[in-house]
């Protein structure tokens, strides 16, 4: 049976669902941040926190996209 018709009906609650997909987008946009810091030579385990912590991931992502992009290190 689909999802939103179990829900309808009052088979799942919603707030059965909620906490999954804010999993799911915690997670794909801690990834997101991660690649965008990689790739930008920047720290990858605050854009990993900041990625998966729910209303500041957003801002996360939208700094990492517009940061510009950090010359290596010779040493």
């Amino acid at each position: 049976m689909d999802l939103m018709a179990m829900i309808r009906n009052g088979e799942i609650s919603i707030m059965a669902i909620v906490p999954m997909f804010l999993l799911i987008e915690a997670i794909a946009v801690g990834m997101l941040c991660y690649l965008l810091a990689k790739s930008k030579n920047r720290n990858k385990k605050a854009a990993i926190i900041f990625g998966i912590i729910p209303m500041i991931n957003i801002l996360a992502v939208l700094y990492y996209v517009g940061v510009p992009k950090l010359e290596a290190k010779i040493a």
